[in-house]
């Protein structure tokens, strides 16, 4: 009965040690955790640039637009997305982009929305003062 207890408690053991070995040799290295940032990046602003853009062609056409035809993206600042066929609509055309929203909105050929990026302004430079 002594050298059933003592096997189980070997076996229990080895599994344990097998187990924290599985779990040293497989944690993520800097470069995975960088690649899954930028995937959750790039899937939040795919849903935010969907979700913002799908409401205000709605808006405009009283009709929910579903699946994009089309999308492009750089997947950190911008989404554009195309749907075709939207109502009486043909094609319409959004572009999302970070810290601006919608910047750009067209239905067929008139644009509801334009936005052009903000300029940069670099403060004056310092000059002597002279007294």
């Amino acid at each position: 009965m002594e050298s059933q207890a003592v096997k189980a408690a070997v076996g229990f053991a080895i599994v344990v040690i097998v187990g924290f070995i599985i779990v040293a040799t497989t944690r993520e290295t800097p470069q995975e955790k960088v690649q899954g940032a930028l995937l959750q990046t790039s899937s939040l602003l795919n849903k935010l640039a969907l979700g913002k853009c799908t409401e205000e062609i709605r808006k405009e056409t009283g009709v929910h637009p579903y699946t994009p035809s089309e999308s492009n993206s750089d997947n950190m600042t911008y989404v554009s997305l195309v749907w075709n066929n939207v109502g009486a609509v043909n094609r319409a055309e959004c572009r999302y982009v970070v810290d601006q929203g919608i910047s750009l909105l067209k239905l067929d050929d008139r644009t509801i929305i334009e936005k052009t990026a903000p300029a940069i302004v670099a403060p004056a430079a310092p000059g002597s003062i002279h007294h």
